[in-house]
C-alpha cells in the first residue's frame, strides 16, 4: 500500500473531520462515516503534517530530526500516510 506513495507527494486533512486531543494522540471523528480513529503520538505528527502542506519527504526528515533517530524512518511514515489515506483522513493533491 505505501508502495505507491514517493516523497514528493503531497496529502492534506480533509474537511468536516472532529479533532479531539487526548493524552497520547488524538481522536478523530469522521462524521460522513461515522468512525472515530485514533492516532498515536507519531501518527498525529504525520497527521498535522500533511495539514502544512509538506511532502512526504518532509515528514520523514522532520520526524527523523525530531526524534533523533539514527536512520529516516522511510517506510514508517510512508505507511502511516498511506494508513491515513486508506481511512480517508487525508488525500492526495
Amino acid at each position: 500500500m505505501s508502495d505507491d506513495i514517493t516523497g514528493s507527494d503531497h496529502f492534506v486533512q480533509v474537511s468536516d473531520l472532529e479533532i479531539t486531543p487526548v493524552p497520547d494522540g488524538a481522536m478523530i471523528y469522521q462524521k460522513d462515516r461515522e468512525r472515530v480513529h485514533y492516532l498515536n503520538p507519531t501518527a498525529l505528527i504525520v497527521f498535522e503534517l500533511c495539514g502544512m502542506g509538506k511532502t512526504v519527504d518532509e515528514m520523514i526528515e522532520f520526524v527523523g530530526n525530531s526524534f533523533a533517530l539514527p536512520t529516516q524512518p522511510v517506510a514508517e511514515i510512508r505507511s502511516c500516510v498511506a494508513s491515513l489515506h486508506a481511512e480517508g483522513l487525508v488525500r492526495r493533491v
